[in-house]
């Protein structure tokens, strides 16, 4: 569902500031339209394929919703404290940047629609929002045990992960030692 300004979902209602998001409750995907204008025109991250790396993203909360992952994480999540509640989620958003890689190479095998400079978009939207950036851009000093998406290192690296290999076995950020 597109929105801009305010929406209200399955999962309570949110504001543009949100941006885009899956909702478990009702299994539909938000997409705040003033977000792609700020990744584009705020953040650098141009280009169609930016905007496709995002939707796939969401799109794969949906599929860890559909394989049962987010209702483990929330159980998880539900007994933990606060930091390991925010590695609960990383761990999560950096296996939808890897689930987003895969699509992405079914995308260009299956469609032929991945076209000269794409990945690139993809991957400089992955690092425009690493939780990193986001908190330098903001001018503050980044914090490691606050991030909720992961730095923009491990954003680009999991979506290239996923992206080279094509497999969603390559996306087991909960099974990885290091991220």
């Amino acid at each position: 569902m597109l929105f801009s300004d305010r929406v209200a979902s399955g999962c309570g209602g949110a504001s543009a500031a949100t941006g885009p998001f899956y909702c478990p409750a009702d299994g539909r995907i938000y997409l705040d339209t003033s977000f792609f204008a700020t990744l584009q025109n705020r953040l650098g991250a141009e280009g169609d394929f930016a905007a496709a790396y995002v939707v796939a993203h969401e799109v794969a909360h949906h599929v860890q919703d559909e394989l049962g992952i987010l209702t483990q994480v929330n159980e998880a999540k539900a007994a933990a404290n606060e930091t390991r509640r925010n590695e609960l989620s990383v761990r999560t958003e950096l296996q939808a940047d890897c689930l987003s890689g895969v699509w992405a190479r079914h995308a260009e095998a299956r469609l032929g629609t991945v076209e000269p400079g794409d990945l690139q978009e993809a991957l400089n939207a992955a690092r425009q929002i690493g939780d990193d950036v986001l908190q330098r851009n903001a001018g503050r000093v980044p914090m490691p045990h606050t991030f909720t998406h992961g730095s923009a290192e491990q954003r680009q690296g999991w979506f290239a992960r996923g992206y080279e290999s094509g497999a969603m076995a390559e996306c087991d950020t909960f099974g990885a030692g290091r991220l």
